[in-house]
């Protein structure tokens, strides 16, 4: 019986030592810089779904090191997949990662991701947990379907299509750029950026053209290195490539790049092994709605979805009497606590909805009820 017992057990110590140098080995082991691909449970055709935040942003729920779980922003803007400090500790610097999975059972494993305190590293529910960047991105060809809320391990166009789009990319500082051109007039190469919400362009390049749109709202941008406000405008003759939306809204900022605000226009592959970008184009637009922001003209912090921080004069929000610096206790009886970044701009998205009664304390520590009315 001792000797069955010592066979089992010689045998169990050998399955998981094998095991281990799978995982090590076979997997890209070691905690080296270069993440290597594994699955488990379904193949890699097997989609995940996306949650679009302002409809435009590629949301998706992983799992970090087997029992975290984020929220991560799918970013081609971003040369580093981004972690929370506030979870993973050593702010502002590297971080071992063992896995990062997705729920169709893909996982990167054994690399780097960097640790940060940031508008999009928040170690909170209903907020941005982190960032997907370009360095895991690569190892796949990734096809976005902004329209059914999809993301696609593999190229979905290989087949071809008749009104397809196929723009080039180079890298610089790791990150995809193209060319682009406003009024058929080239405008140099941008960054290729699904992390930004909006296309944007810079005052210069707004001032050289022969159109000259109204600003539809304003907000205070946010990103890696800090904040800007911004203003926002419908642009027409606007093309990336041969690729060229009938109109899109463009964000004014500091810096350009191609956004969500362009790539929701298209089902969209970036097929990294051709340095390629393939677009086809969604003839229903009824994905494309207006965004909380701009149907309300209320913002909210990303960092505290209680906090009021901007109000576009003029607007719903504002002729309800919502203003800078209040604090949101409940919308339409909902915690604000419970909504989260992500509730409160759903909510103020829903096309269903006409009215929201908010509970707010305002800047002279008064509790008020406010009504903001959205004409049908």
């Amino acid at each position: 019986m001792k000797q069955k017992i010592n066979v089992l057990t010689f045998f169990s110590m050998t399955i998981t030592i094998t095991l281990t140098l799978f995982l090590l080995f076979g997997c890209g082991g070691g905690g080296g810089s270069a993440a290597t691909m594994c699955t488990s449970g379904d193949d890699i055709h097997t989609p995940i779904e996306v949650k679009l935040v302002h409809g435009t942003l590629l949301v998706v729920s992983t799992v970090v090191n087997g029992s975290i779980n984020l929220n991560m922003l799918v970013d081609t803007g971003s040369s580093r997949t981004q972690v929370p400090a506030g979870i993973f500790g050593n702010s502002d610097g590297d971080v071992y990662i063992s896995s990062l999975c997705f729920e169709n059972g893909v996982c990167f494993n054994n690399f780097l991701a960097w640790s940060t305190d940031s508008a999009f590293t928040q170690p909170k529910v209903g907020y941005f947990n982190g960032i997907i960047g370009v360095d895991l991105l690569k190892n796949f060809d990734f096809t976005f379907d902004y329209k059914n809320e999809m993301i696609y391990f593999y190229d979905t166009l290989d087949n071809g299509s008749s009104s397809l789009w196929t723009i080039p990319i180079h890298y610089e500082t790791d990150r995809p750029f193209t060319n682009i051109s406003l009024e058929g007039m080239p405008q140099g190469t941008n960054l290729l950026d699904t992390g930004a919400a909006f296309t944007r362009i810079t005052s210069l390049m707004l001032d050289s053209l022969n159109q000259k749109p109204d600003v539809l709202f304003k907000s205070i941008n946010f990103n890696i290195s800090g904040s800007e406000m911004v203003e926002y405008l419908p642009l027409n003759d606007y093309c990336a490539g041969m690729a060229c939306p009938e109109e899109i809204i463009v964000q004014i900022g500091s810096w350009p790049a191609v956004g969500g605000s362009f790539f929701r226009e298209f089902l969209t592959v970036f097929k990294f092994s051709e340095d390629v970008v393939k677009l086809d184009p969604y003839y229903d637009r009824s994905h494309i709605t207006d965004i909380g922001i701009q149907r309300t003209g209320l913002q909210i912090n990303i960092y505290d979805a209680g906090d009021i921080i901007y109000v576009n004069e003029g607007s719903f929000a504002w002729e309800g009497g919502l203003r800078e610096g209040y604090e949101i206790i409940s919308a339409n009886g909902i915690p604000i606590d419970s909504l989260g970044y992500f509730g409160i701009y759903d909510l103020l998205a829903d096309t269903n909805i006409n009215e929201y009664q908010f509970l707010v304390v305002t800047t002279d520590g008064d509790t008020e009820e406010i009504t903001v009315s959205i004409p049908s």
